[in-house]
């Protein structure tokens, strides 16, 4: 079982759960498994607890609770960043409804209701479809080793289909309103997992780099015109590793990516010459101490352009590894695997913006939205997403995924 399913205890149902198939779906030995985005962990407890005595245990004051929402039942968290606790999961007990529910103590009568999904059985074959997707398996295992743009839209017409074919019904939802008055047909939740998760397939195996980008992916989302290309001569001798030579020549990188701003149509230097060269301006005074030491092999390392936090990005010239650093910094940090990679994170991230202008997802769901970014991205490069292995050990695209205030998604 993973850490997000439970079996049902014995206890007896709450006299509130008049819902013959729901009271099924939780009866006693019955299996729940969250599948990493959902805690049932509410459900193992003596008893089912209401909304208002939720509030109560989290020291709120129910009389500010909307009645219509005080007698829902609490039966799970959503998961934020794998394992926090996040907005409740709560059910109507007459109707088999479920819901996700933002509620914050210190003003209970700001809480609001989402819906996610017409009853238990369905949530759990939601949560079963999310994760057959993941590894391509069962009704999605048409989809194993195809990519590029084709593949992207079948997977999100398939997914689509998981959660619009369902029997939501148009009454019941209680504050959330009959479904034929919802903006969209389908909650974000399971929006964000239909039309993000499949661009994980947009690029296949790649030789030499991890991946194969599809031919003009970058142009198409950036604009040619803001497309940099090298050519050989601006490519410093440090830089042997050929597939990076060539993609910085044949395929180039985004001279302004939003989250990454690309090298000058000039010779990229190493970060010795970089260093050399602030440390010797007036302008930059203020950045130096006089105590810096370079990294190690840091003449490898050749500075490719920038991250929007300051942060230089370094390619190892030797194996094409991506790292950024700190100015001034005596050790580098992975960021991504190679240039084929940093590319597909770009795009990914540029992608999303446009989704989110269609489908409005960090409104609302804004973590939940950042958590299946990172998937994406873990699930093709691991590197990127590989957990800090000690302070200095920053994960540079996690941690700004989940920047709401900067609002990086």
């Amino acid at each position: 079982m993973s850490e997000t399913s439970i079996v049902m205890p014995g206890h007896a149902p709450h006299p509130s759960l008049v819902h013959a198939p729901t009271r099924r779906a939780l009866a006693p030995g019955e299996w729940l498994d969250g599948r990493g985005l959902i805690s049932f962990r509410p459900l193992t407890g003596p008893s089912l607890l209401t909304v208002r005595e939720h509030l109560i245990v989290r020291g709120g004051d129910p009389a500010r609770l909307d009645p219509d929402l005080a007698a829902l039942l609490l039966i799970g968290h959503l998961i934020v960043e794998g394992d926090e606790e996040g907005e409740e999961v709560v059910l109507d007990g007459a109707t088999g409804r479920v819901f996700s529910m933002w509620l914050y103590e210190k003003s209970p009568d700001g809480a609001e209701l989402f819906p996610l999904a017409p009853s238990v059985g369905a949530l759990l074959r939601f949560l079963g479809a999310v994760d057959e997707f993941r590894g391509l398996r069962g009704r999605f295992a048409a989809l194993a080793g195809r990519t590029g743009p084709d593949a992207v839209r079948a997977a999100e017409q398939a997914l689509t289909a998981v959660f619009a074919e369902e029997a939501w019904g148009e009454d019941g939802w209680g504050p959330a309103g009959p479904r034929s008055g919802w903006e969209h047909p389908i909650p974000a939740f399971w929006r964000i997992a239909a039309v993000i998760r499949p661009l994980a397939l947009i690029a296949g195996p790649g030789r030499g780099l991890a991946l194969e980008l599809p031919e003009g992916l970058l142009d198409g989302v950036f604009g040619a015109a803001n497309m940099v290309r090298l050519t050989d001569d601006q490519l410093p001798p440090a830089l042997v590793h050929a597939p990076t030579r060539r993609f910085l020549t044949d395929v180039g990188l985004p001279s302004d990516g939003f989250m990454f701003y690309g090298p000058e149509p000039e010779p990229l230097p190493t970060l010795p010459q970089v260093w050399a060269e602030s440390q010797s301006d007036p302008r930059h005074a203020h950045l130096w101490h006089g105590d810096e030491r370079l990294p190690p092999d840091a003449e490898h390392l050749v500075v490719l352009g920038g991250l929007v936090h300051d942060f230089s990005v370094l390619v190892d010239g030797r194996t094409g590894a991506l790292f950024y650093a700190e100015t001034g910094a005596g050790h580098v940090v992975p960021v991504n695997t190679d240039l084929s990679t940093l590319a597909f994170t770009l795009w990914l991230h540029q992608r999303e913006q446009v989704l989110d202008e269609e489908h409005d997802f960090t409104q609302d769901f804004y973590h939940q939205l950042a958590d299946t970014m990172i998937e994406v991205l873990s699930s093709v490069d691991p590197t990127a997403c590989r957990p800090a292995e000690g302070p200095d050990d920053y994960r540079y695209w996690p941690e700004v995924f989940h920047d709401e205030a900067g609002g990086v998604l």
